[in-house]
């Protein structure tokens, strides 16, 4: 009896490293390889349609002041840039007066202070968009800075009569510490992940530090009408629900790209990724099924590789499938974080790959943050 029950054991073992193994292979060939393979556009159009670049600032005095003229000075021939100065306490207004005064693109809404009521990011950014003159809209956050004078020639020309959404690459800033290497190693895999499945015709997310879409096309799907009520998701869930392989591409050029600043401690982290789940929850199921299935096949092909290996006195093939798994991805992701000019994250990769799925878990299990400003 007891060696059928091991038997039976060992067998449910190995079916489960096979299984995930094989889910692996999936994800890896079919979304992430897609994404390593493809090269930026090259294309350049004639003319350049007129943009509406949104920024929402709440008490964002500083970063204003340091990250708001590498937007206000792109080279692009027609574009204006509303701030949305959302019920700011700080030097915000006196900043943006200042900028008024120099840059004649520069278009300021303000959303009074008020102690007694409280006003969702979600509203500003619609009064942003609805201030918007132009049809195409692109978006960013007052801590984020575009890499390059292009960064608006790079995401805009990606739209045609077809593309209602363009999803770029946000960056972060480059630190150090053990924090650094967890933040830009967690954002370079999200990427190749939304980019992938964009790529594979399965848009499922955007980040609002480098995302743009058209205000028609807002405007006819109702807008946030459908999760104005979820205090986060005002990028993600939008293209979640609205995006598709006919109507979404994506820019991943380097001149394309934003870079933000960092959360300077775990638990600012911690938080901006709770609020990351909370608004998960609200993904149509086929894609609550895909992003549940890589990171849960990840758990179980590193259990049943090792109890597969102790059930079998120690043999080291199951050791060998998951080292086999381990050594693709790492090479996959070196050269995926080089096309995000990722530097010196590499290393890193192999321990936040076997880590990262148990954070995930133990973080989507925590109780949801309070906090409102997403």
């Amino acid at each position: 009896m007891k060696e059928i029950l091991s038997n039976k054991l060992l067998f449910s073992s190995a079916l489960i490293l096979a299984l995930s193994f094989l889910i692996q292979l999936i994800y890896w060939f079919y979304f992430y390889l897609k994404f390593l393979l493809k090269k930026p556009t090259k294309d350049t159009p004639e003319n350049y349609p007129p943009v509406s670049v949104i920024i929402t600032a709440r008490n964002e005095s500083y970063n204003l002041e340091k990250f708001l003229p590498a937007v206000l000075e792109q080279d692009y021939p027609d574009y204006q840039l509303i701030v949305v100065n959302h019920a700011s306490t700080d030097d915000t207004g006196f900043v943006l007066k200042k900028f008024t005064q120099k840059y004649p693109h520069l278009y300021v809404t303000t959303i009074p202070y008020s102690p007694a009521s409280y006003h969702s990011k979600k509203l500003a950014l619609i009064i942003g968009i609805k201030a918007a003159k132009n049809d195409i809209l692109l978006f960013t956050d007052a801590d984020c800075k575009p890499v390059s004078k292009h960064w608006i020639r790079q995401m805009v020309r990606n739209f045609d009569q077809n593309t209602k959404i363009v999803l770029g690459y946000g960056a972060y800033a480059k630190s150090k510490g053990l924090l650094d290497k967890w933040i830009r190693t967690d954002t370079a895999f999200i990427a190749m992940q939304y980019f992938g499945f964009a790529l594979q015709g399965l848009p499922y997310m955007g980040v609002g530090r480098n995302i743009a879409w058209r205000k028609s096309f807002f405007e006819e799907k109702g807008g946030f009408q459908s999760h104005y009520y979820v205090e986060s998701g005002s990028d993600d869930i939008f293209v979640n629900h609205f995006g598709d392989k006919t109507n979404t591409k994506v820019e991943f050029s380097k001149e394309s790209f934003t870079v933000s600043q960092q959360p300077r401690r775990w638990k600012e982290w911690i938080l901006m990724k709770k609020r990351h789940f909370g608004s998960a929850k609200f993904y149509r199921f086929k894609y609550k099924l895909l992003l549940s299935l890589e990171p849960i096949s990840r758990i179980f092909l590193l259990l049943s590789s090792i109890t597969t290996f102790w059930l079998i006195n120690f043999n080291f093939w199951p050791i060998f499938i998951f080292f086999i798994r381990e050594l693709w991805i790492f090479i996959m992701f070196i050269f995926s974080a080089r096309k995000l000019n990722e530097k010196n994250i590499w290393w890193f990769y192999p321990i936040y790959d076997i880590v990262q799925p148990f954070i995930n878990f133990f973080t989507f299990l925590a109780k949801k943050n309070k906090q409102k400003w997403t």
